[in-house]
């Protein structure tokens, strides 16, 4: 992801009333991460685990925070317990901004398993989505799926796809 690519999702986040950020270090989200802990409209919080950050946007939602959460699909993969027990059974809220790896065009044969799951375990949470691979519509798609959060008080994702991570 480029530093543009980055400005254009920071943007899109702000659009949405998006005001507090939960991130893991990971590579091919570096200059979203970068741009989220850099921007002073938002509250970063880095964590350790994916279900600690999802934990944490939730305590942020009760706080009266807007919350949402960046990670790949391996972590979202990792998180259906916390989605389901915390998330839904709560009526919480949160936009996962999620980097889709293993589609099309993947350079590491390794993760193409990940693209087989990822859609069909959203869809098993019941957790609306869209499949986003244009970075110009990113913003709109952001303001359509937190619409979609905070209407329906539950989760909701955008998968970020190879044209967005990796321009």
């Amino acid at each position: 992801m480029t530093p543009a690519t980055a400005k254009v999702i920071i943007e899109g986040l702000k659009q949405a009333g998006i005001n507090f950020v939960t991130t893991l270090p990971e590579f091919n989200l570096q200059p979203l991460v970068q741009a989220i802990h850099d921007d002073a409209e938002i509250i970063h919080v880095p964590v350790c685990r994916e279900e600690e950050g999802l934990g944490i946007c939730a305590g942020a939602y009760l706080g009266g925070k807007q919350a949402a959460m960046v990670l790949m699909n391996t972590g979202f993969l990792l998180s259906a317990n916390i989605l389901t027990t915390l998330h839904y059974h709560t009526q919480i809220p949160v936009l996962m901004l999620i980097g889709y790896s293993g589609g099309m065009g993947e350079p590491y044969p390794a993760h193409t398993s990940l693209a087989k799951v990822t859609e069909p375990v959203l869809r098993a949470l019941d957790i609306p989505y869209e499949l986003v691979g244009r970075v110009d519509a990113m913003p709109k798609a952001i303001r359509y799926a937190q619409v979609q959060a905070r209407s329906s008080r539950q989760p909701a994702a955008i998968l970020m796809y190879q044209d967005v991570l990796f321009t």
